[in-house]
């Protein structure tokens, strides 16, 4: 096994590692179970909200009506009339069938501005990476495992340097619920790189564990609530009582996904292991207690010290992301040595915020954080 220890200096709290984004899904109407959905998610503060489908329908009202008058402080650019939206976009829908009633696809293209060709889409947030999917057959791209859609994912995963790779769609592959399992949906989605699957369509709350994945159904956030459970194999937790969202919490060890219903009652929680670098990321030093990596000045004006120890000589490659996931610096260092290691990376020319720099060991990922900060 090869070790690699990575560690930041205490300038910097360990929650930096951290983030929090919700999920909800099958919320349309604009209804007072929506609201109150929506007043628990903000109750939470979280980073970023994803959905997992049906989040609105035109025969329902506007597209504003059923999302932006809940969530408009997310949206960015924001064109409807709740109030200000966010500078940054920080709401991230998945299309449900009922999102594709009549001219519902062009009213979701013309309210949101998202990544891709919107209909299916990724993007990063700190250690994660979501794949966002439109499980519709009216998708012309394809619904199946066949399908040009699919490839993109497995293209995506298979070349995705993230810690997790979180994928959502509305139809789910596998669900205890009314409308059941879509077998249009069973994708070989562990086989390609996915961390776990989140679907809804299944107006409840569901975790199941298949083929050593873990799948979760949220549907249960605002739309009439489904009773019906049919107990299929695999099904660790299903609920259906009231409504409620997930909270998700990331960090370098974990990421720990919990439901809660709208009366503030934790319903399941569950945590997924980061296995993807073999040792957990709380070990900052080695068994000495001596520090075996240091990112300093942190924070950085000019420039910043990157230096790392390496038991076993590896090719090692160096990746910068900015605050929205875009990648601005590759370097690739090449075979490093067994011991300490350095890079020096100059960032006169960086704006200031937080910066995610990976670093890449053979297939293995540990992502790590900066600030920038102006010189006084």
């Amino acid at each position: 096994m090869i070790k690699f220890y990575l560690s930041f200096l205490l300038i910097i709290p360990y929650t930096l590692f951290g983030q929090k984004f919700a999920i909800i899904g099958d919320f349309k109407g604009g209804d007072t179970n929506a609201y109150q959905v929506s007043v628990l998610v903000k109750s939470f503060n979280p980073d970023f909200i994803v959905t997992t489908g049906d989040n609105y329908s035109q025969y329902l009202g506007t597209i504003d009506y059923q999302i932006g008058q809940f969530y408009h402080e997310y949206i960015s650019p924001y064109v409807g009339s709740y109030g200000a939206g966010d500078t940054v976009n920080r709401f991230f829908p998945t299309l449900g069938n009922h999102d594709l009633e009549g001219t519902g696809l062009t009213d979701y293209q013309n309210y949101f501005s998202l990544p891709g060709n919107e209909r299916y889409y990724d993007f990063i947030k700190g250690n994660v990476h979501f794949f966002i999917l439109n499980s519709d057959t009216s998708e012309p791209d394809g619904n199946t495992d066949t399908s040009v859609q699919a490839s993109w994912l497995q293209n995506a995963l298979l070349n995705s340097n993230s810690f997790y790779n979180l994928v959502f769609l509305h139809h789910p592959p596998y669900s205890s619920g009314l409308h059941g399992s879509n077998i249009s949906s069973q994708w070989q989605y562990k086989t390609w790189g996915a961390t776990a699957v989140f679907g809804g369509h299944d107006h409840d709350y569901e975790r199941l564990f298949i083929d050593s994945l873990s799948y979760f159904i949220c549907g249960a956030s605002g739309s009439p609530l489904y009773s019906t459970f049919n107990n299929y194999p695999g099904t660790q937790k299903f609920y259906s009582d009231d409504f409620g969202a997930i909270i998700a919490n990331t960090n370098n060890d974990s990421i720990n996904f919990k439901f809660y219903n709208i009366k503030d009652s934790l319903i399941d929680s569950f945590s997924l292991n980061n296995t993807h670098l073999g040792f957990k990321a709380v070990d900052y030093y080695n068994k000495d207690n001596n520090l075996q990596l240091s990112v300093y000045p942190n924070p950085f004006i000019n420039s910043i010290n990157i230096k790392y120890f390496l038991t076993k000589s590896n090719e090692v490659s160096i990746n910068v992301y900015d605050e929205f996931g875009k990648r601005i610096r590759f370097i690739p260092k090449g075979i490093q040595n067994i011991g300490y290691n350095e890079h020096i990376l100059n960032t006169e020319n960086f704006n200031e915020g937080v910066y995610s720099i990976v670093i890449q060991l053979n297939n293995y990922n540990f992502e790590i954080r900066a600030i920038k900060i102006k010189k006084k």
